[in-house]
């Protein structure tokens, strides 16, 4: 989600900076094994499977989701994402599964083992390449983001610690974190 969210805000036009509290970016995305779902991707028109937005908000809501104006942005969201993944990223994520839950095959991932390493790797090799050459990107690590900067009740910055030294941001802030 975090790498998403910043390439988003790139091809917007604006300027991201990367905060993560661990040496290294990449987190629990990188083990993912699986592969991404999505509904009505290029992949699944390709093979003609005729699966549908609805046909997965369905299967999703039957497993348990609780809001389902949550689940159907997810749904209806995830073969763009998948499709862009596809386009901007040059990924492989021609093979299909249908794994549990989904009444038909959704699940992308391509040749490699680890779908989610695959992945995430490329979408943070193409922030690094537009970090070294623009200061519209930039990635901190060992940041532990410790208090957003209010004015009223909007959120406009955070505050963090690196090396023991405090930091503030300004800016809009998009949370992804592994903390519930």
């Amino acid at each position: 989600a975090l790498f998403s969210a910043a390439h988003t805000v790139l091809e917007h036009g604006g300027k991201c900076v990367v905060l993560d509290k661990s040496p290294f970016c990449g987190g629990n995305s990188t083990k993912a094994t699986s592969g991404i779902n999505g509904s009505e991707t290029k992949t699944q028109k390709a093979k003609g499977i005729e699966d549908s937005n609805q046909l997965f908000v369905s299967d999703t809501l039957k497993g348990g989701a609780k809001k389902p104006e949550v689940v159907e942005v997810l749904c209806c969201e995830s073969g763009p994402s998948v499709n862009w993944l596809i386009d901007k990223f040059e990924l492989d994520l021609s093979l299909l599964a249908r794994l549990g839950g989904h009444s038909m095959p959704r699940t992308h991932r391509g040749a490699e083992r680890f779908p989610g390493m695959t992945i995430t790797y490329a979408l943070m090799q193409g922030f690094e390449k537009v970090a070294e050459t623009s200061e519209r990107a930039r990635i901190v690590n060992k940041a532990e983001v410790y208090e957003l900067i209010t004015n009223g009740e909007a959120i406009v910055g955070c505050r963090y610690k690196k090396a023991g030294v405090s930091n503030r941001e300004y800016g809009p802030v998009i949370l992804c974190s592994d903390k519930s």
